[in-house]
């Protein structure tokens, strides 16, 4: 909701809104003008004729945004209008306009001058500004300073105080040698409020130095969230210094921490020694390079509309957001993810060099294929980082259409000096973060090879419980699918696994259903059988084992079909022995004269004692219950023909 998408976005809402209400014009109208303006406007504008159809599609989605929420808006707007005392509309209702129905202020103000109102601005910018807040506070109480690498700021104030004192920029020419320590000076203490000439233990200030081997975050890309800066540590003689952040402010980089231990005192003049974590650096370049290379498979695979929306580059793994509307350019699929992965793998074992240099900006902006972030604002001149040629060959031959099947881009960021050094690249996920956004996370190096280890020991698991006995079967299904569904492997690896899984749970239903048909024809057949030689000896009920498991339905139709076809109370036991549990099933034909004299739910309860089990009321003349002790199923046995015995005397 801000920058150049948003001011297009806030022009268009305006003229849907007009067209809508005013003009009464149909669902959908503003996208169709886009042939109107192509054919006006086409021989000067090419692009127009050239993406005519993605405008109009874009268009079109934001037009239907809009729309599920205009209506509504405008129902909001009148009653809030009605309710004007005078002629001001309050900033609350502006807010609410703009914070729930899309509304932007310009367009609430628009709608208010036609009716003679005024919307108060400074109490919609109050409502902004405590919104702001709350969700900068939430976001506060989320991170420590630690956490949150120090959230020291210089502004433009902060820069050109330095400016007067005669601080010259830092020379941060050393960030891209590894492995030695850099001699240098303090120049600047700043606690983010004012400069000091000295600082103490436990003061959270950021120094600037006179150079620096610390790489600083670059690129106006979001504070914390990139984590491409070095972390470290500036020793001197007053002790260690702990640098948990770096920024670059207007040429100054900030090396933001505090003084280790309980005392000490460091002055600006200080000499210090700049000693890099540079195992921290040696995890995040391989993630940085292969972000690189991600791009770059992403345009392959999905096409040169994907630009890039944002990107996070951790130690432990990376995270990429990029344009792609599953609407408009179609979902992606684990056969694209599967592709994605591959080409990144590729360009890791084809041991490709990386090579950069810095040149001027119109000279990098020829080189044909060149990836940058839109809307970025690069210094000149740029650093161009490209995969597998050397920037020189770029620059030499910037039109080359050979160009545009390497990775190469504006970077300032710290990376590998080859490919090799990534060992592996794992695409863990793709997802859906907002309008038109997508994200994938991703590891390299030993992350990832654990992760392609994890997914094929998963796969090797579910293709060896194809051959598993049904009654086991069924806990290894679900105990697969929740390892998997949390396992870290590669996305494409988890969408194949999770198709073998169904295909598992199919096969599960298949042979459930016929060992149930099984189980219910032998239980009806056993259970009839052996009423029928009941009767023949003369007794008055039937008690008896047919083992089916824990299978309910089973008995519950033996039991039926002894009482329909011989009108005799009956009941049938079953032992679950890889449990040791017993269900147990019993009837008594409704309205005989056995009824009368055995109440089926008594009979049961008396029953279930010895399996320690208890059952419900009954219905219908029938009652089931379970047991947790089959091992005692004789004497349950026993218990209740003595008691139907005694019953039906």
């Amino acid at each position: 909701n801000e920058g150049r998408e948003y001011v297009l976005r806030r022009i268009l809402r305006r003229a849907v809104r007009y067209g809508s209400e005013v003009l009464k014009a149909p669902e959908g109208f503003f996208s169709r003008l886009v042939r109107i303006v192509v054919e006006a406007m086409g021989d000067v504008f090419p692009e127009l004729k050239q993406h005519e159809a993605r405008i109009g599609d874009i268009i079109a989605a934001e037009e239907a945004s809009f729309g599920k929420t205009l209506v509504k808006g405008i129902e909001k707007f009148k009653k809030a209008a009605q309710d004007v005392q005078g002629r001001i509309l309050s900033g609350q209702d502006a807010f609410i306009l703009w914070d729930t129905y899309g509304f932007p202020l310009d367009l609430t103000q628009l709608m208010a001058e036609e009716r003679g109102l005024i919307v108060d601005v400074d109490g919609f910018n109050n409502a902004m500004d405590e919104a702001r807040e709350k969700s900068r506070s939430a976001r506060n109480k989320k991170l420590s300073f630690q956490q949150a690498g120090g959230a020291i700021v210089m502004d433009a104030d902060a820069t050109s105080a330095l400016h007067k004192k005669g601080v010259s920029t830092t020379d941060d020419s050393f960030k891209f040698v590894w492995f030695q320590p850099h001699e240098s000076v303090i120049k600047a203490i700043y606690n983010g409020s004012e400069f000091m000439e000295n600082a103490t233990a436990g003061d959270d200030v950021g120094i600037v130095l006179e150079s620096t081997s610390f790489y600083a975050e670059q690129g106006g890309q979001v504070f914390n969230l990139s984590e491409i800066f070095d972390t470290g540590y500036l020793d001197g003689s007053f002790g260690s210094f702990q640098v948990c952040n770096v920024q670059i402010f207007g040429g100054f980089v900030l090396h933001i921490g505090s003084l280790s231990g309980v005392s000490g005192k460091f002055s600006v003049g200080d000499k210090v020694t700049c000693k890099v974590d540079y195992d921290r650096r040696r995890l995040i370049a391989p993630n940085h390079t292969c972000t690189h290379m991600l791009n770059f498979a992403l345009r392959e695979v999905l096409g040169n509309h994907v630009d890039q929306k944002g990107s996070i580059v951790l130690p432990e793994k990376l995270r990429f957001d990029f344009s792609h509307d599953p609407n408009r350019d179609g979902a992606i699929n684990a056969d694209h993810l599967r592709k994605i992965e591959a080409i990144v793998n590729e360009q890791i074992k084809s041991e490709l060099d990386v090579y950069s240099k810095e040149v001027t900006l119109a000279e990098a902006k020829r080189i044909n294929g060149l990836r940058a972030v839109f809307g970025e604002v690069y210094p000149d001149p740029v650093r161009v980082v490209a995969v597998g040629k050397k920037v020189e060959d770029l620059l030499a031959d910037p039109e080359n259409k050979e160009w545009s099947s390497i990775s190469s881009e504006l970077c300032g960021g710290t990376h590998i000096t080859n490919t090799r050094e990534a060992k592996a690249f794992a695409l863990l996920s793709e997802e859906g973060i907002a309008k038109g956004v997508r994200r994938i996370t991703a590891v390299t190096t030993e992350s990832a090879l654990k992760a392609m280890e994890l997914g094929g020991l998963l796969l090797k698991e579910v293709d060896d419980a194809s051959n598993m006995e049904v009654r086991l079967l069924e806990k290894k299904v679900a105990s697969l699918k929740t390892t998997v569904d949390s396992a870290s492997i590669p996305a494409a690896q988890k969408a194949d696994i999770r198709a073998k899984i169904a295909q598992l749970q199919n096969q599960l239903k298949k042979a459930q259903k016929k060992i149930a048909e099984q189980n219910m024809q032998r239980a009806v057949t056993t259970a009839t059988e052996l009423a029928e030689v009941a009767a023949k000896e003369g007794k008055t009920f039937c008690v008896t084992r047919i083992d089916v498991g824990l299978d309910a339905a089973a008995l519950r139709e033996a039991v039926s079909k002894v009482i329909q076809q011989k009108g005799m109370p009956v009941m049938v036991f079953s032992i679950d022995e890889t449990t040791n549990k017993a269900v147990v099933y019993a009837g008594v034909p409704e309205k005989s004269e056995q009824s009368k004299l055995l109440e089926v739910s008594e009979w049961l309860t008396n029953a279930l004692g010895p399996l320690k089990g208890r059952c419900g009321k009954g219905k219908g003349g029938l009652a089931t219950g379970q047991g947790t002790d089959g091992s005692h199923v004789k004497e349950a046995m026993d218990l209740a023909t003595s008691f139907a015995s005694m019953k039906l005397k």
